[in-house]
């Protein structure tokens, strides 16, 4: 398997949501564009194994998941085969959509514009395919509070600093903050509300494994030569620091959805 189908089957892990969140979530994104729009037409951008495409077409919307990864469209496929009537599976790149302009009511885009140094075009683009009176819908997870995952993640940023290396953390915020920017330089009044939350419980052992397979964004820029020596020392601090590393600690998390609607 590549490292590319690898991440694309083990995402999940570290973006998963409770089928009660699920459906809040979906809801939120459904809701505002159907009190506008008949049939209306979704297009989520970088959609990858389908968490929230997943409960929005189980609903019978029409849906396009577009993502540029076919690994993580193939997970997709598998996990709606037999409630897609009305779903597309796209294989395509975000800052050139294979969509006429004005051609849709709502683009859906989550934890994605961080994966991209020009961002701006896939946000050109997002804007150029919306309709009049169409929605774009950015959406993200948010931890609240301390959590021991987040402690684990801090300790391996201190182990790498000490080798050398600074791991960067914090780019998908300021990234929010930069495509709000934007939006608001395009004229758009983009509106950013909680709609759903949830405790995630995980152990030390899962969170470490998910550092060591490289499933956070942030994890796959340490050099190899760096990587694997602060790993295994994160390991053996895990397995000094906790008694059972397989004892589980609650995380909060919240899911934020940012709404703007195009004139």
């Amino acid at each position: 398997m590549t490292p590319i189908s690898r991440v694309a089957h083990a995402y999940d892990r570290t973006r998963y949501h409770p089928p009660e969140v699920s459906g809040r979530i979906a809801t939120a994104i459904t809701a505002p564009v159907e009190r506008v729009f008949r049939e209306p037409h979704f297009l989520e951008v970088g959609a990858g194994t389908g968490r929230i495409a997943v409960p929005i077409i189980a609903r019978g919307y029409r849906y396009t998941a577009l993502d540029i990864n076919p690994a993580m469209l193939e997970v997709l496929r598998n996990k709606v085969a037999g409630v897609a009537r009305k779903a597309r599976l796209v294989e395509g790149d975000a800052r050139e959509l294979p969509f006429e302009r004005e051609s849709l009511h709502a683009v859906v885009v989550v934890h994605f514009w961080h994966l991209l140094d020009d961002w701006q075009v896939a946000l050109r683009e997002s804007l150029r395919v919306l309709k009049p009176g169409g929605f774009l819908f950015e959406g993200w997870d948010q931890s609240e509070g301390e959590s021991e995952d987040w402690r684990i993640q801090q300790k391996w940023a201190e182990i790498l600093a000490r080798l050398g290396y600074r791991l960067e953390r914090g780019r998908h915020q300021q990234r929010l903050a930069e495509v709000e920017r934007a939006l608001r330089q395009f004229g758009l009044d983009p509106k950013a509300k909680p709609v759903a939350d949830w405790i995630e419980p995980r152990s030390p052992r899962s969170s470490l494994e998910i550092i060591r397979d490289r499933l956070y964004s942030f994890t796959q820029a340490v050099p190899e030569e760096v990587f694997r020596p602060s790993v295994a020392e994160l390991e053996q601090w895990v397995m000094d620091t906790y008694p059972d590393p397989d004892l589980e600690y609650p995380t909060h998390w919240k899911f934020v959805v940012r709404a703007a609607r195009m004139p």
